[in-house]
């Protein structure tokens, strides 16, 4: 949704009434402008479901935040990092103080990159104005690409003011735009000017005269690593060479997945993947799996025959036991937070587990999820299955960060973990410590567990970014704080950090107000334990 920010008109009360009659007459209404909304000011989240504050970019530097959007990942293995950084990119607000634009491209190109490619062309049509730059109309063009908006990415690159030495990917884009519509006279000429430009690329001139109608001998393999060449390959019937999603950016996995003509199990394979990086809903993933062609199953993406499992038989031990076994083939957090959002609601409706491990393993995923009541549930129902107090302990104070805690059951929260945890006290100190970072109270026996038991080890988080983010919570430059917090979690989430840099970045989140993301944060690292 667009949040439109309005200057409403002052309508300012009549003048009293006053002897002279020319004084009875009312004052005029005084009517302001609505402004117009830009780059910074366009929004893909609305106030009401959570966007930060309009001033989210008051106290920041743009340069700094042109060198901060460049340093975001495409891929996000941390969900809280990735739901941290998708509030932030998405919330509207006023442009920083100084020359802005660069930030503001780097801002639209991060979205890119993510992959967020509804989101990006919602903002994208909000500010029209922005889409004259063509650096902007780029990246909005390939989100429609993504989408399967033909007719909207051909008009994002006509609208764009590139002079008179337009960019290499809008010469492509126009070429394609012809090729599908039958102009192969315009289509050609648009070639001919990459090739003029020095931008010429063999497999562009083959992969438009396959769309064209026209494909040669031999005609190219397909490529999907941009969205643009994802669409040409599609529109050519071009066929995937080996591994062909080795290299594919997120808005392609997201175009694949979307077009009904992909070649199969590619389109299931994508639509996993780009479900997995948090672009398409479960809803949306699930329908695209179920019309893979039951023929199929080889080359599929593990959640897809378990799906079919349990929608063959939903509340089976069956579909209990697939549901199972897809959460434990998960080899990341990345992996298994896919797989229990994929499963959210069948893990809700569970009467039963096939066996402890999967007792464990269902109040796990419920935890990520942040279904506190099936949460509780499933950790009873552990308890009754007879699942070692030992294993539970993790998932007890990650219940406890996921409902806030606070007061005497957040103390109480500590010493169940510290009692717990004797067989690993070092895995157990560390545990104690990111739920003090929470403001769980520690008294004098967890402050002596703490001195006698470090914290297990990890990484720590890059200092140079940790230093950035203290500067920011200082300034209250929320948006930039928020942003610096992603880096430091970094590629691999904060369960490889060590404790302390945990510590700091949930502190710092809270600082600032996000108090929810200092929880997934804390969850996240409570549920995937100690780094080894």
């Amino acid at each position: 949704m667009v949040n439109r920010t309005v200057a409403l008109a002052a309508l300012l009360a009549a003048a009293p009434a006053l002897a002279t009659a020319q004084n009875t007459l009312p004052r005029p209404i005084e009517v302001q402008q609505l402004r117009e909304l830009d780059a910074w000011s366009v929004s893909a989240l609305a106030r009401a479901d959570g966007a930060l504050a309009p001033n989210l970019w008051a106290n920041s530097d743009p340069a700094f935040l042109a060198a901060l959007f460049d340093r975001l990942p495409a891929a996000y293995e941390s969900p809280a990092s990735l739901a941290l950084a998708r509030r932030v990119l998405f919330s509207g607000g006023d442009a920083p103080r100084g020359d802005a634009t660069d930030a503001a491209r780097k801002r639209f190109e991060a979205l890119g990159r993510m992959g967020a490619a509804d989101e990006l062309a919602t903002m994208a049509a909000g500010s029209n104005a922005s889409l004259s730059d063509p650096q902007i109309a780029q990246y909005a063009a390939q989100a429609e690409l993504a989408r399967g908006r033909r007719a909207e990415a051909c008009a994002r690159g006509r609208g764009a003011n590139f002079g008179d030495r337009p960019p290499p990917f809008l010469l492509r884009l126009r070429a394609y735009c012809a090729a599908v519509t039958g102009d192969r006279a315009a289509a050609d000429l648009a070639l001919e000017l990459a090739r003029t430009s020095g931008a010429e690329d063999s497999w562009v001139t083959g992969a438009v005269a396959a769309a064209g109608g026209a494909p040669g001998a031999r005609p190219p393999a397909a490529r999907y690593d941009i969205s643009l060449n994802t669409q040409l390959s599609l529109a050519g019937g071009l066929r995937p060479g080996p591994n062909p999603l080795n290299g594919a950016s997120t808005l392609s996995l997201v175009a694949l997945a979307r077009a009904d003509a992909a070649p199969q199990p590619l389109r299931a394979q994508a639509a996993a993947l780009a479900f997995r990086r948090g672009v398409i809903r479960a809803s949306e993933a699930r329908a695209i799996l179920r019309a893979t062609p039951a023929e199929i199953t080889s080359a599929l993406p593990p959640i897809a025959p378990a799906m079919r499992q349990v929608e063959a038989a939903p509340g089976s031990m069956e579909a209990a036991t697939a549901i199972a076994t897809a959460l434990r083939q998960a080899t990341t957090s990345a992996d298994f937070t896919a797989a229990a959002r994929f499963f959210q609601s069948d893990i809700a409706a569970l009467q039963t587990a096939p066996d402890q491990a999967a007792a464990l393993v269902y109040a796990r995923a419920a935890l990520i999820n942040g279904d506190a009541d099936v949460a509780q549930r499933l950790l009873a129902s552990a308890r009754q299955a007879g699942v070692d107090e030992a294993a539970l302990a993790p998932l007890d104070a990650a219940f406890a960060a996921l409902t806030n805690a606070r007061g005497e059951d957040a103390a109480v929260a500590v010493r169940r973990r510290i009692d717990r945890g004797a067989a690993q006290p070092r895995a157990a100190a560390r545990d104690v410590v990111i739920l003090s970072a929470l403001g769980a109270p520690l008294d004098g026996g967890a402050q002596t567990f703490l001195l006698a038991s470090p914290p297990q080890g990890g990484a720590r988080a890059d200092i140079g970014v940790m230093v950035a983010l203290a500067s920011a919570v200082e300034r209250s430059a929320t948006g930039e704080a928020a942003l610096l917090a992603v880096l430091a979690v970094g590629e691999g989430g904060p369960a490889r950090l060590e404790a302390d840099s945990v510590f700091r970045i949930i502190r710092s989140l809270r600082a600032i107000g996000l108090e929810t993301e200092a929880r997934a944060v804390a969850v996240e690292a409570l549920l995937a334990g100690p780094p080894s």
